[in-house]
């Protein structure tokens, strides 16, 4: 057999610094949903998430809790695999900065670029957020009545003077800026327009890579008061955890230094670091960069963007509770642009719950398999048709394919959903046109009909069950196939030797 391609999909590593809210559950859905996708397409594929677990923020969450830092973190992971478990997301990797193995990846990837001069020893003198870990220059900083503010979160900024490690970030600014022309190295390619006039235009300035105001992180083995920094410890967890720097290193060389693709999915709040600091490290330690780093927008209400200032923030727990898993699932894979912010709502999710999966797809199911059970206790075969109604829904069945795998090649998750729910009604719309229920008398025709739609239907199932699994494979019950495989949707005979089964309701209409 040949061997597969691969594919490796990261979501960022969160910030346990608090519980994860739907921001959160949309980007590790659109990760999973590409893994899925990959999955159906031969691929082998991989999807890693996890949790940032150092820092100075958490060193004083633990102090208020009067906790350790590591027990404080440990209960933090547990509900973040909580909420991927309820939300019925499986990954291949989950990683932890807190995990000896990282802990020593770390340290050799800095005692290497220490060794190379890629790093350097100095002093930091500028403006600091807690809350957001980040660094920035008065020009970088919003200013208001003396004094400083992040600019996106708003978060107060401190006065900071400390010792510290650099990274020569200059040293490699018009090697970034070349990386940049590389055909969908980040998308969508606002973000580079972006990046080059905030940042490399400016000029990039070296990184403080180290902290010694606080304990909690990965001590610099060269220099024990120092700990490293967010950047050179997060960042490295993608290569880290698939096994850089250990005794066994197979996973690594199998999905990144041979890999066919690797993907960063992360929200546009965090490109810069993704898409400047991530390659720069990527390029000091002379390793592959990813094919892709995706960004994506934010979850925002109606009303504008979620704050806890304004007590607007969703917990993602409540609505699957309300909702269910993979109704929220399917919304964030189909309503959501990946470039664009999403607006969400109950209302809009019920409200594309009940088109797109309860009166569409499900009612579809419902009504095929009723009329066929009600009309044959055996097999229907699949026979040659000139009828025009006929050869219009096989020919979208049979494009649809590529029109859903174009769409999701290209990351465009929304638009190959738009393909599913379009055939399904175009499946709706061909019962209307045909009215099996005036064709009892003519068996032959009423076969016809019942097939191809039995076709268009596993066509749709295999196209969801990327997103909403669990509903597929109740379909896949009903119609009684084993599998859903992008290569079976053009065998119109598949149903010839099937007898479909009666079964649930897959969507209740939500009132």
């Amino acid at each position: 057999m040949q061997n597969k391609k691969t594919f490796y999909i990261t979501t960022p590593i969160y910030y346990p610094s608090g519980k994860l809210h739907i921001g959160h559950a949309y980007t590790t859905t659109l990760a999973w949903t590409i893994r899925n996708y990959k999955t159906l397409r031969g691929y082998d594929a991989k999807l890693l998430t996890g949790a940032d677990e150092h820092g100075q923020k958490i060193q004083q969450k633990a102090e208020a809790a009067n906790i350790s830092e590591q027990k404080y973190v440990d209960g933090m992971t547990e509900l973040f695999k909580n909420l991927w478990n309820e939300l019925g997301i499986d990954y291949d990797y989950y990683s932890r900065t807190t995990r000896p193995s990282h802990e020593a990846s770390v340290q050799k990837i800095f005692s290497e670029l220490l060794e190379n001069d890629v790093i350097y020893k100095g002093a930091y003198k500028g403006l600091y957020s807690v809350q957001d870990e980040e660094f920035f220059t008065v020009t970088q900083a919003e200013e208001k009545d003396g004094e400083y503010f992040h600019p996106t979160s708003g978060h107060k900024l401190e006065e900071v003077e400390e010792e510290s490690y650099f990274l020569r970030m200059s040293k490699f600014a018009d090697w970034l800026d070349e990386e940049f022309n590389k055909v969908n190295f980040v998308r969508p390619d606002k973000i580079i327009k972006e990046l080059r006039e905030n940042f490399l235009k400016k000029g990039l300035e070296d990184l403080s890579i180290t902290r010694t105001s606080f304990t909690w992180g990965v001590p610099v083995l060269e220099d024990p008061k120092h700990v490293v920094y967010v950047w050179l410890d997060a960042l490295t967890n993608y290569i880290n955890t698939l096994g850089y720097k250990t005794e066994d290193d197979s996973d690594y060389q199998k999905y990144w230094v041979n890999g066919d693709e690797k993907v960063h999915l992360v929200g546009k709040e965090i490109t810069r670091f993704h898409c400047i600091y991530w390659p720069i490290i990527l390029k000091a330690l002379n390793l592959p960069q990813p094919t892709s780093i995706l960004s994506h927008g934010w979850i925002i209400t109606p009303e504008g963007k979620m704050s806890k200032s304004k007590g607007n923030v969703i917990d993602p727990l409540e609505l699957i509770e309300e909702f269910g898993a993979e109704t929220l699932k399917f919304f964030f894979a189909s309503q959501i642009s990946m470039g664009q912010d999403g607006v969400f709502d109950k209302e809009m999710l019920k409200n594309t719950y009940n088109s797109a999966l309860a009166n569409n797809y499900g009612n579809l199911l419902s009504r095929t398999i009723a009329m066929t059970l009600q009309s044959f206790d055996k097999p229907i075969q699949f026979t040659e048709t000139e009828n025009e109604f006929d050869k219009e829904i096989i020919e979208e069945i049979l494009a649809s394919t590529e029109k859903f795998t174009k769409h999701f090649d290209n990351f465009a998750i929304n638009k190959a959903f738009e393909v599913a729910t379009k055939l399904s009604k175009s499946l709706n719309g061909y019962i209307d046109k045909t009215q099996p229920w005036t064709l009892k008398e003519d068996k032959e025709r009423l076969a016809q009909v019942l097939n191809i739609l039995l076709n268009g239907i596993y066509a749709v199932s295999t196209y969801l069950s990327v997103v909403i699994p669990n509903k597929t494979s109740l379909a896949m019950e009903q119609l009684q196939v084993e599998s859903l495989s992008l290569e079976e949707i053009s065998n119109f005979k598949k149903f010839d030797e099937i007898m479909v089964k009666k079964g649930e309701v897959l969507f209740q209409r939500i009132k």
